[in-house]
């Protein structure tokens, strides 16, 4: 990398300094610091004011296990520097990441591809407004990308140099992504089934490999081990990561409401508008679609049951039993719809959105004629989003024969996207992660366009 750096210093620097600039407009301009970002400040305050992982609560400050230690750590560090609730010093860190992923994405371009395919890659990582949005929203994405890429580049190294302590700087990067979010370990996984297939493909490396493997996963999987002690000491229950509720052991969770949110849910404007009202939010019934009721008599209690939850704005166990019915309703007359259409929807609503969830849009961008400047915005967004994926997925099929290392490549997005599916969930930035993989694999068609153009030309 050093090498194509020095080739190309000058341009190297002017798109640095341009993905620099474009990330402190987002950071200036458009910041989002709500939700989440909140809940992560407050264990980070309570790890400097209290010492303890807790949060605030009625009774106080208590010790937590909803979220994973590395994020709120993150934060503590930022919040002793520039101050607690001072979420603009965790901005600038998550440019230089952000900054760095570009590097990363454009070296693995380089070893899988081509020197062109990894300028090319750099400069789609460095105007990509997608990733740029989230170094303004003090959330995990922005560091969980970087770890992820980090991880991907090491194991190609790993691949071809056969040195171990490349696997080694793998298991790092591996853990830095788990310890952000639960669902980090999947790149541990993913890097995992092609070395799996290299072992049985190459006999003569599989000693090699093995102890690759074992040395990756003891890596990765060796920081949870204090968190998994704490939970334990704290909480008496064994639980690595977070559970899938992001609950702490006796807290009461709406299992059934949740149920029968995800037999109609499918776009992320119903997560804004329902989803995060519960608890606490006011419901409005307008805003549940016609697909939600299988009749009238449905949409009638549904209607009291929101009537009844906003009087308190709680969901309490006897209204999440009634949504429980409802759900075991639903799923008996539409089994296949709940199984498997809406969880293609869903998926597909993640990757193909507008991703303008962090920005003063719409969400409704169909509703044109309520905001059209808005909804142009969106729609242009969804339009790049479209183009992204498309190159990508163009670029997979055209270049595979010419593209080492392909597996890696593509593992992570199709595990990640079946795994989404069986989730329930419908936010876009859950698909972010797989961004620089589109990015790559969309600089390969790109560069492959480019050359066969180059090609047509010296023909003519």
């Amino acid at each position: 990398m050093l090498t194509l750096l020095n080739r190309h210093r000058w341009w190297f620097f002017a798109t640095t300094i341009l993905a620099v600039l474009l990330r402190l407009f987002f950071l200036l301009k458009l910041p989002v610091i709500a939700g989440d970002t909140l809940i992560y400040g407050d264990i980070a305050k309570c790890l400097i004011n209290n010492h303890m992982f807790g949060i605030e609560k009625l009774a106080g400050w208590e010790p937590t296990l909803i979220r994973l230690p590395g994020y709120p750590f993150f934060l503590a560090f930022t919040f002793l520097i520039f101050g607690q609730d001072r979420y603009f010093g965790a901005m600038l860190f998550q440019l230089v990441f952000d900054v760095l992923t570009c590097f990363l994405v454009a070296d693995i371009a380089r070893r899988v591809l081509s020197e062109r395919a990894a300028r090319t890659a750099f400069m789609l990582a460095a105007c990509c407004p997608f990733v740029i949005n989230y170094v303004a929203t003090p959330l995990t994405e922005c560091l969980e990308i970087f770890f992820i890429a980090a991880a991907v580049d090491c194991a190609i190294v790993a691949l071809d140099a056969r040195r171990l302590r490349w696997w080694a700087l793998c298991g790092v990067a591996c853990a830095g992504a788990i310890l952000l979010r639960p669902d980090g370990g999947l790149i541990l996984g993913c890097i995992g089934l092609p070395v799996v297939g290299r072992i049985l493909a190459e006999p003569t490396r599989r000693r090699e490999l093995l102890t690759a493997s074992l040395l990756l996963g003891a890596v990765s999987l060796a920081p949870l081990a204090p968190w998994t002690v704490r939970n334990w000491h704290v909480f008496h229950v064994f639980q690595p990561l977070v559970t899938a509720h992001a609950s702490d052991p006796g807290e009461f969770v709406p299992l059934g409401w949740e149920r029968w949110f995800k037999t109609w849910l499918i776009d992320y404007a119903s997560v804004e508008d329902v989803g995060f009202q519960v608890s606490g939010g006011s419901l409005d019934v307008g805003d549940i679609p016609d697909r939600a009721y299988n009749s009238q008599g449905q949409r009638a209690l549904v209607r009291s049951l929101v009537d009844q939850y906003n009087v308190k704005r709680l969901m309490t166990p006897q209204l999440d039993q009634q949504f429980a019915e409802l759900a075991a309703e639903n799923i008996r007359l539409h089994p296949i719809r709940y199984y498997l259409l809406l969880p293609t929807a869903r998926m597909l609503d993640m990757w193909f959105r507008p991703r303008s969830e962090m920005l003063p849009l719409n969400t409704h961008f169909w509703e044109i004629s309520d905001s059209t400047y808005s909804s142009c915005c969106d729609i242009a967004l969804g339009l790049l989003n479209l183009a992204y994926v498309a190159a990508a997925i163009a670029g997979a099929r055209l270049m595979r024969l010419r593209i080492r290392h392909l597996a890696l490549l593509l593992t992570y997005p199709i595990v990640r996207s079946l795994f989404l599916a069986t989730t329930g969930a419908s936010e876009d930035r859950y698909t972010l992660e797989c961004f620089p993989f589109v990015l790559i694999l969309a600089a390969g068609f790109l560069t492959w366009y480019q050359e066969r153009r180059a090609q047509r030309k010296q023909r003519t």
